[in-house]
C-alpha cells in the first residue's frame, strides 16, 4: 500500500518514484532545520449534499516557529488576525511546492543557492523562498539563471540592494524582482471585506533604475492567494497597481499570482505586456494539488466582515493586462456549506489535529 507522499508524487509526477527519490534526496542535501516526513498529515474535506465528492484532501507538512498558528493569542484589535490562521503558505506547506522550487534550487550554480538556500532552512522565511523560486518554473526558454546583483550605483559605498533573478527568456533578458503575501489569505475567506491596500505593492521597484532599458526587462512578481477583481465593488489591486507602475518608471511590469491560479500580466505599456505574456510558460493542470486551504478563527472572520472597507481608489486608466494562458481569470466554486474544523487536541509544539465538524447532525 503506497504513502501519502508516494500516492501525492504519483499524482502529480509522470515518474512518481523518481520524483519522491530526487525530492528526498534534495531534502538531505538541502539540510532544512526542521523535519519534513514526519511532520507530514493530511486535512480531509468529506464529501457534502451537493458536493458529493468533497474537497480534495490536502496533503501539508506543518512548521513550528512561524508568525502564523492557530494556537496564538487572539487579538483585541483587527490587525493581525490574519496571524492566528493556519494554512498553505502560513503554517502549512504542500511538498509538491517544495519539490518543485528544490529541484530548481539545485540547477543553479553553487554562489546563487547560498543566499536562498540559507534562507529556506528557516522556519520564518521558509515559505516566501519556495514561493521566489517557483517563479523561475514559468519561463519559455530559460538560460542562463542567476542571482541578479545590483543595478543600482551605490551611494556612499551602501549597497541599494540586490535583485532577486536575472536570467534570459527566448533571449529576452529579465531581471526578476519576486515578492509573497502571506496575509492576503484574508481576500479568500473575507470575500469584499479586503481590498488589496498600497502595501501589497510596497517594497517593490526601489531596487531598478529610474529609466527603462530598451533591451531588458525589469520585472515585479508578486505571489498571493485571491484573484484581483476588477469591478465597481473592488478595483483596488489594479487602481494600487497603476499607482505602482506611474511612480516607478524603471519597472517594465507587475506580474501577479495566486497559489493555483492564472498569471496577470501588468503593464503601462501594451506591447511589454504582449512580449511578456509570449514568454510565460503556464504548469500544467497536474503539476500542483487542486485545493489549498486556510483554516480561520469563524469569530474573528465575523469581526473583520464589521470593518468598514477603505475607499476605492480611481484608475487613471493607463494600464493593460493579461493573463496567462488563456486570458480568462479560473472560475471560482464553493461548496454548499463552508467546511468547519476543530481541534480537539495539539502536537506537543502546538501543533494541531484537525477534525472535520459536519454540517448537519442527523436526527433519529
Amino acid at each position: 500500500m503506497n504513502t501519502i507522499l508516494e500516492t501525492l508524487f504519483d499524482n502529480h509526477y509522470s515518474d512518481g518514484p523518481s520524483a519522491l527519490k530526487q525530492f528526498r534526496n534534495n531534502i538531505k542535501k538541502a539540510n532544512l532545520n526542521f523535519e519534513i516526513e514526519t511532520n507530514i498529515a493530511v486535512l480531509e474535506s468529506p464529501p457534502q449534499k451537493g458536493f458529493p465528492n468533497g474537497m480534495p484532501s490536502f496533503v501539508y507538512y506543518y512548521l513550528i516557529g512561524t508568525r502564523f498558528g492557530t494556537n496564538k493569542k487572539i487579538p483585541t484589535d483587527s490587525s493581525p488576525h490574519s496571524f492566528t490562521s493556519d494554512g498553505v503558505g502560513l503554517n502549512m506547506g504542500c511538498p509538491i511546492r517544495l519539490a518543485r522550487a528544490l529541484a530548481v534550487l539545485f540547477t543553479l550554480k553553487a554562489e546563487d543557492q547560498s543566499e536562498p538556500l540559507s534562507q529556506i532552512k528557516t522556519c520564518e522565511n521558509h515559505f516566501a523562498t519556495v514561493e521566489e523560486l517557483l517563479w523561475l518554473t514559468l519561463w519559455k526558454q530559460q538560460t542562463e539563471v542567476k542571482r541578479g546583483g545590483e543595478l543600482l550605483l551605490r551611494k556612499n559605498d551602501q549597497k541599494q540592494g540586490d535583485i532577486d533573478w536575472f536570467f534570459f527568456s527566448d533571449g529576452t533578458p529579465i531581471y526578476l524582482e519576486a515578492k509573497f503575501r502571506p496575509t492576503d489569505w484574508l481576500r479568500t475567506s473575507d470575500t469584499g471585506g479586503q481590498p488589496v491596500g498600497e502595501k501589497f505593492f510596497g517594497e517593490i521597484g526601489h531596487k531598478f533604475p529610474a529609466e527603462k532599458s530598451r533591451l531588458r526587462k525589469c520585472v515585479a512578481a508578486i505571489t498571493g492567494f485571491a484573484e484581483p477583481q476588477h469591478d465597481n465593488s473592488d478595483n483596488s489591486f489594479f487602481a494600487f497597481c497603476e499607482k505602482k507602475l506611474i511612480q516607478t518608471p524603471g519597472l517594465d511590469a507587475i506580474l501577479y499570482r495566486s497559489l493555483l491560479g492564472p498569471i496577470y500580466v501588468c503593464s503601462l505599456d501594451k506591447d511589454i505586456v504582449a512580449q511578456i505574456f509570449a514568454l510565460i510558460r503556464y504548469p500544467a493542470l497536474s503539476d500542483y494539488p487542486h485545493c489549498y486551504p486556510v483554516c480561520f478563527n469563524r469569530q474573528l472572520h465575523e469581526k473583520r466582515a464589521t470593518i468598514s472597507k477603505q475607499k476605492i481608489l480611481p484608475e487613471q486608466g493607463r494600464m493593460y493586462f493579461a493573463i496567462a494562458p488563456d486570458n480568462m481569470p479560473i472560475p471560482s466554486f464553493e461548496s454548499e456549506y463552508p467546511y468547519r474544523y476543530d481541534i480537539p487536541r495539539r502536537g506537543p509544539k502546538g501543533e494541531p489535529y484537525f477534525q472535520n465538524i459536519p454540517p448537519f447532525i442527523e436526527s433519529a
